[in-house]
């Protein structure tokens, strides 16, 4: 036995008006509710000024791979996240956040140390 087929909706303006809202509104669909606006943004965020950062290396537990271990970031709080993706990015390696330390794959010690630097942060330590 053949399935009946769901009659087509003219959608070229023919007749019915054609607009995709009109078509929704047909079958019985609403548009949802627009959200309120965004609640404004804190007022101040802590910086990297507020930060004393220490950068050393290791391959402990590491299989023989050398990686750059970045602490001190935490005075950050949320905006944690954002310096270490910027720093991975700007530095073209990959990297995690372990805890509170940030692990970057490779010796790139000189080079976290300039773009900290000169992102504002108060202490380097290279060690």
């Amino acid at each position: 036995m053949a399935q009946k087929k769901k009659p087509d909706i003219d959608t070229t303006g023919n007749g019915f008006g054609g607009t995709l809202g009109d078509l929704l509104k047909a079958r019985g669909f609403e548009a949802p509710a627009l959200p309120e606006a965004p609640p404004p943004p804190p007022a101040a965020a802590p910086t990297l000024a507020a930060c004393t950062v220490r950068i050393t290396h290791s391959r402990r537990d590491r299989g023989g791979k050398t990686v750059t271990l970045v602490e001190g970031l935490t005075p950050l709080g949320d905006g944690l996240d954002a310096v270490a993706r910027d720093l991975r990015k700007s530095l073209g390696c990959g990297g995690v956040m372990e805890g509170e330390v940030l692990v970057l794959q490779g010796d790139l010690r000189e080079r976290a140390r300039d773009w900290l630097v000169a992102a504002g942060a108060k202490s380097v330590r290279v060690g």
